[in-house]
Parts: structure tokens; sequence; C-alpha cells
């Protein structure tokens, strides 16, 4: 079986309780997941995955060479997680003799088994999206939360890794995650980032390690040069299967809407997320250890990369709310 995933980090996150489930149904099945190489580290060592396919996005040549590769593998069946025309495209191409998506992007003749929606599912988050897709082999599945899964060397290299920057694995380390990929309209701001991180320093002692992608550097520095006491700045500098390990030794992660708030729902690590511009109805963290901040106005989720007004979503979360999220979560008793 080819399972195409989808292609930001968070997304990939979200599709692991369908992967369970397709496991569950087909426990002897070789399942071989497609991804583009930034997602590809996320199904790394995932009991329902047997192979995982990394391949760039490509032009005209680039998909007709991965149409001849899908077609000498001589798969049975597809799961098209992305909605998009050109997964359907490249499925039939691959002479995949059951190809199952949904009915989006008018790429219906592509499809074998037309799962109806997603628009007809409303407010839905992506999960249970995702799992719909498994309505094509007629049986239900148990839900299950996302997870991921790190191997013990890497916990040990990303502990190493922390040591060198003087952070001791053994203390209290709190994550903070600035950046979204999306756009602006979904970040908080740099200054009351800092005004968290110095206040739960003083009253935890705590560790603070910022975490990101290269995009998220700007940020990062603002906050950084913005910090009474200056926290380990990782951001940009770490390949995701490290950041992985490295929020697997947080106390607690503060993250906005990104796709590093999905996979420390998925380590089981609490949250305390931020959300103005986009929908939580629809990618909210799918896990019950987190404390999500939002402010109803009436403008959103207006789902834009910019905000073209005043930015009201994330100017209403305050500092002094975030601490108080935080403290709510490492004051906690089992």
């Amino acid at each position: 079986m080819l399972v195409r995933a989808t292609n930001w980090v968070g997304d990939a996150v979200l599709i692991l309780p369908a992967l369970s489930g397709l496991r569950t149904l087909f426990p002897q099945a070789q399942v071989a997941v497609l991804a583009v190489p930034r997602v590809a580290p996320v199904f790394q060592g995932h009991p329902a995955v047997s192979e995982i396919i990394s391949y760039a996005r490509p032009d005209n040549k680039g998909r007709w060479r991965l149409i001849k590769q899908l077609r000498a593998r001589r798969f049975d069946c597809a799961l098209l997680f992305p909605n998009s025309w050109e997964s359907a495209l490249v499925a039939w191409g691959g002479g995949i003799p059951q190809r199952v998506g949904y009915n989006t992007e008018y790429r219906t003749p592509f499809l074998t088994t037309v799962i109806k929606g997603p628009e007809k599912l409303g407010h839905l988050h992506q999960v249970y999206r995702h799992l719909g897709l498994l309505r094509a082999f007629g049986k239900r599945v148990p839900m299950a939360f996302p997870r991921l899964y790190v191997e013990d060397r890497e916990l040990v290299q990303a502990q190493d890794l922390l040591a060198e920057r003087g952070i001791d694995c053994r203390q209290l380390i709190i994550g903070l995650s600035p950046g979204a990929t999306y756009g602006t309209a979904k970040q908080w701001y740099a200054e009351r980032f800092a005004a968290v991180a110095d206040q739960l320093q003083a009253d935890f002692k705590a560790q603070v390690v910022l975490l990101g992608g290269p995009g998220d550097r700007a940020i990062a520095c603002q906050i950084v040069n913005q910090m009474r006491h200056p926290p380990v700045n990782l951001v940009g500098d770490t390949e995701l299967r490290t950041a992985l390990a490295v929020i697997k030794h947080l106390a607690l992660l503060i993250t906005n809407d990104s796709g590093l708030m999905h996979v420390a729902a998925a380590l089981g690590v609490p949250l305390v997320s931020l959300f103005g511009s986009t929908d939580l109805d629809n990618t909210g963290p799918f896990t019950p250890l987190a404390t999500v901040l939002r402010h109803a106005v009436p403008c959103s989720p207006c789902l834009k990369r910019e905000c073209p007004t005043d930015h009201r979503c994330m100017e209403l979360i305050t500092v002094a709310e975030v601490v108080a999220a935080a403290r709510a979560w490492l004051t906690r008793t089992e």
C-alpha cells in the first residue's frame, strides 16, 4: 500500500492516527509512505510504516520519474491524504489499481474510491478528516492520538547537545516555539515571549530553549535580545529528528499554532498554545495535555497570512495569562 503524506510537518503529524488505523485494518500489509523530505522524519520509527519514500516536489520531468518508480513497485492501493489534484494524478499515472481520496480539486476521474468531503465535514478536526478516508475499507477503527517515536540514541544525542549549550536535562526545561511558517498573522510577539520566559526563569529557575526553523531566526533573535537571562537558541540549527528529541526533554512548550506544536502534542509534552487567526476546531493540538489561549473576536479565524487590521486576536493574549497557564502545568500534581 502507498500512503501519500501531507506536505507540512504539523499536517503530517495529524495523519498518524489514520496510519495507525490502517495498520489495524491490514496488519500484514507493507505500507510505504511517500513524503517530501521536510516531513519524512515524522514517519521514522512508526510501527505502522514499513518504508519511507522521500521525494522532492518535482517538476514535470521529476514527476514522470516518480510515476515510473511507482509503476515498477506495483502497489495495490494508494491512500491520498493531500487534497491536491497532483497527488491523484501521480497515483493514477503510477498504475495503482485502487486510489482512495476526497473529491477535491476536480480530481475524481483519477480516483477509484471517492470519499465525499472534506468540505461537507464542516469544522471537524483534521485528525477525523484523515480517519474518514479509511471508510473506503468498510470498517471502523479505534480512535488514537497522534504519536511520534524517538529512539533512545536520539534522546542521548539531544541531551549531549543541550549539555554543550549549558542545559541540564535533570532540571526543568521550558521550550518556546515563537515562529509560524504560514505567516505573521498567527505569531505572538517577541517581547511577550521574552517576558513570559523571564518570569518563568524567576519563578521556577527554568532553563529556556528556543526552537524553530531557519525562517524563525529573526523573531528568535528578538527574544534573545530582550530577555534578562539569555536562553539557549536552537532556532534553525537542528534537523527535525534532533528537534523531536529535544522537545521530548521539555517539561512544557509554549507555542504559536505551528508544526512543533503538533510535534510536542504527539510526544506527550504539555503545551500552552496561542491561537488567533487559525481555526482551533480544525488544527488545534490533538492532545489532552494542552491549554489553548484564544480570544473570540469577530474576525477570527480569518486564515490570513498577514493581519489586515490590528492583529487583535493575538494582541488580546496577555503575558499574565500565558504565565498563569504555564504555571498551572508546571505545578500540577499527578
